[in-house]
């Protein structure tokens, strides 16, 4: 009696008509990365959020002359940002999806004391001033760190 007779025969990955290897998985899985990096900022998961904040402190270090712990620091300050929901919108991160880059975070404030030392904070409102009324807020008021990449003209109509 023929103990096969019912049972349904798969080809291995080896017999296959495309055999699979570790460069055509490597291949399939970088477009896939890369697909998922032209996604709008706040459609991007969390894991590849965190990498291009990553790159944006490496692009920002220069401008403040920031050392590898102060990077180190400010990265876990960013990523601790993010886990409270402070960079989840389009309006705060403003992010090249051609690039594939965070170009600006808008109310990010860097600075280097005087003793040496970097401080980083997002800013907080404004204490309101005696007899002006409520008006629009001007670009100026907010601010923002930015990276040295040249702006594209979708992000200057921002």
């Amino acid at each position: 009696m023929d103990i096969h007779r019912h049972q349904t025969q798969k080809k291995s990955a080896m017999e296959s008509d495309h055999p699979v290897t570790d460069e055509t998985f490597k291949i399939l899985l970088e477009d896939s990365a890369r697909e998922a990096y032209m996604r709008p900022w706040h459609r991007i998961e969390r894991g590849l959020r965190l990498n291009r904040l990553r790159i944006f402190v490496e692009d920002v270090a220069p401008q403040y002359h920031m050392t590898r712990e102060e990077k180190d620091n400010f990265f876990i300050y960013l990523q601790k940002a993010l886990d409270k929901k402070l960079l989840n919108t389009l309006k705060v991160v403003l992010y090249n999806q051609e690039t594939q880059r965070i170009t600006t975070i808008k109310g990010l404030e860097l600075s280097r004391l005087s003793d040496g030392n970097m401080k980083w904070a997002f800013s907080t409102k404004k204490p309101r001033v005696e007899g002006v009324g409520t008006r629009k807020k001007k670009k100026d008021d907010v601010f923002s760190v930015s990276t040295d990449v040249k702006l594209t003209k979708i992000e200057e109509a921002v």
